[in-house]
């Protein structure tokens, strides 16, 4: 079919179309590694259309809705396309028109034989949705093939992709090996590629037959082989109704897998980390508890118990940890938590108070979990031991509130009011003045009016 093609366009000799049928192969790659359309356009002898003579096109996100290749591009459509023609220079993100009528942007490189003129051109097609993702990953998996001319042999092309590749041809020999596919099966104790069939190169026991009939089967596996980890690919392109090569893409992700077990191993360490302290901080309120039953001075009780309140809302930030191994908790599963766990040891069931919960939803640092819980644990504290003194029921309520600098939480009760301390008349205020302004890098602000209740607020930087 392509042969056909450049054959209708009128203006190739037979060398030419044999570079063009070369260049299919890595229109081909281009398109599988971006995952977009990507086009082969032969000039014709009427300096206004040119032939798309191949498409490779994806399987899922195609912006056309079949193959096009045998269509005519137009200049007023496609005018990039001509100015590469003519300039031999390459053309990126120009504007054009497809086939079906669709606005997208398009990525031309030129492509010359022998004689220096310019025979081809490999066009990738995105629209403006993909431009972000298109110019992150075609500079990084297939850097260098914009810069400057490329000549027309398809190793040059090639030579440029990070990742290793081999072309069979019909009967499943390999033709080409690029650079990294050489240097690879070097290392495997593999030294020459190119003669080879493919059952020789393949890892896994496949007919080259099988692969060409059935391609998904094969499509992509990841294989350890002595010390490596690769990502192996076989990709069947389409060169007319009878002749079908296979190209094996063989990428080394040894690397990559080597990092994420050691990412593995880190965030079970981290957890056990976690786990223990969380475990330590429970033993030491434990003891507390024990000294707490010895003591007889009431005083001296309701210091023991807020010292260990104080503890336990820390060992909340690590009980999380220790589940999750990473180092962002949501703010308001640990407020949740640290509501229940304290409404379940230390609110009189007589008296009924209820806790609510609302507003954003968001991550913060443990680091910062743990003041912020601690400042929460203080005031709710307060709240339930000062705020209901003469009520049997009541609210506590707290509000999440995320900023864009700064973050807030609003913690209200509709108790029997209070007199504002300064700081250093309470040691509840002098914690929470201490955390929220020296671990927060925040501002408290203290609002009460007697039988109407109290708001208690500060902000913390995100």
């Amino acid at each position: 079919m392509l042969k056909l093609l450049c054959k209708i366009c009128a203006t190739l000799s037979p060398a030419d179309i044999e570079i063009v049928e070369q260049m299919s192969n890595v229109a081909t790659i281009l398109g599988n590694i971006l995952d977009m359309d990507v086009f082969l356009d032969c000039p014709t002898k009427k300096e206004d259309e040119a032939m798309v003579v191949f498409h490779a096109r994806p399987e899922k996100n195609s912006l056309y809705t079949k193959n096009i290749a045998g269509e005519i591009a137009y200049r007023i459509d496609e005018p990039a396309v001509f100015r590469t023609f003519e300039t031999g220079l390459p053309s990126r993100n120009y504007k054009a028109v497809t086939q079906e009528k669709a606005n997208v942007l398009q990525n031309i490189l030129p492509i010359f034989n022998s004689l220096d003129e310019v025979i081809c051109t490999v066009i990738i097609e995105y629209n403006e949705q993909q431009r972000e993702f298109f110019e992150k990953e075609y500079n990084k998996k297939s850097t260098g093939i914009l810069i400057g001319q490329i000549d027309s042999l398809k190793d040059r092309v090639t030579e440029y992709i990070n990742d290793g590749i081999i072309i069979f041809n019909r009967n499943g020999h390999a033709t080409y090996a690029n650079k990294v596919a050489k240097i690879l099966y070097e290392k495997l104790g593999v030294p020459s590629i190119v003669g080879e069939s493919f059952e020789n190169l393949y890892f896994e026991r496949a007919k080259y037959n099988d692969i060409v009939e059935d391609p998904e089967k094969y499509k992509q596996k990841e294989v350890r082989i002595l010390d490596f980890i690769l990502n192996v690919q076989c990709l069947v392109s389409k060169i007319n109704e009878d002749i079908k090569r296979v190209t094996l893409i063989i990428k080394d992700i040894t690397e990559e897998k080597k990092y994420e077990e050691e990412l593995k191993l880190k965030t079970v360490f981290i957890k056990e980390i976690h786990h223990r302290v969380k475990n330590n901080l429970q033993t030491v309120a434990s003891l507390l508890r024990i000294q707490k039953r010895r003591v007889k001075n009431l005083e001296m009780k309701k210091i023991l118990d807020e010292t260990i309140n104080r503890i336990l809302s820390i060992a909340i930030t690590h009980e999380i940890l220790s589940t999750t191994g990473i180092d962002t908790i949501s703010i308001k599963h640990i407020l949740e938590i640290l509501c229940q766990n304290y409404f379940k040891n230390n609110i009189d069931k007589s008296k009924k108070i209820e806790f609510n919960i609302v507003g954003d939803e968001f991550s913060i640092s443990s680091d910062k979990a743990t003041s912020v819980a601690l400042v929460v644990n203080e005031i709710v504290q307060n709240a339930t031991e000062h705020a209901f003194t003469t009520k049997d029921s009541g609210n506590i309520n707290i509000k999440i509130l995320k900023g864009e600098t700064f973050s807030k939480i609003i913690i209200s009760d509709n108790g029997v009011g209070m007199e504002v301390k300064k700081e250093s008349d309470s040691m509840g205020l002098l914690i929470i003045s201490s955390l929220v302004k020296d671990k927060l890098k925040g501002n408290l602000e203290i609002r009460s009016k007697k039988d109407k209740g109290t708001t208690i607020e500060f902000d913390f930087k995100n």
